[in-house]
């Protein structure tokens, strides 16, 4: 694994570097910023989001952020509770990439059960 300086005295390696990685919850928070860590690490992604309006905005700035590296970003809106969401997710990420290497389950939610249950 090569290391090299980065911006602000920040260390970049290449461990990520050519990967594909798929982000549940990827649009705000702690998602967006894996995302984007890993779009600055030489990683091109592939995003979920619910697909509500307000998202616009979000996807919008984030496209603008996201590095001149050769990198890309895709987003796949829908409810990653439901399965059907998570085979789309996969599949476009395939579809647009050629693979998927890294899988970030992200997304906040929870379903709550009787531990034996």
């Amino acid at each position: 694994m090569q290391i090299q300086s980065g911006p602000e005295g920040s260390m970049a390696t290449d461990l990520i570097a050519g990967k594909t990685a798929a982000i549940t919850g990827g649009l705000t928070g702690i998602g967006r910023a894996i995302a984007l860590g890993y779009l600055r690490e030489g990683a091109n992604v592939a995003i979920n989001h619910l697909g509500g309006p307000e998202d616009e905005e979000h996807l919008r700035s984030m496209r603008e952020e996201v590095p001149d590296n050769g990198t890309s970003l895709i987003a796949c809106a829908g409810d990653i509770s439901k399965p059907e969401t998570g085979r789309k997710l996969v599949s476009e990420t395939v579809a647009a990439f050629g693979r998927l290497d890294i899988f970030v389950s992200n997304a906040g939610i929870c379903q709550f059960a009787e531990f034996l249950e």
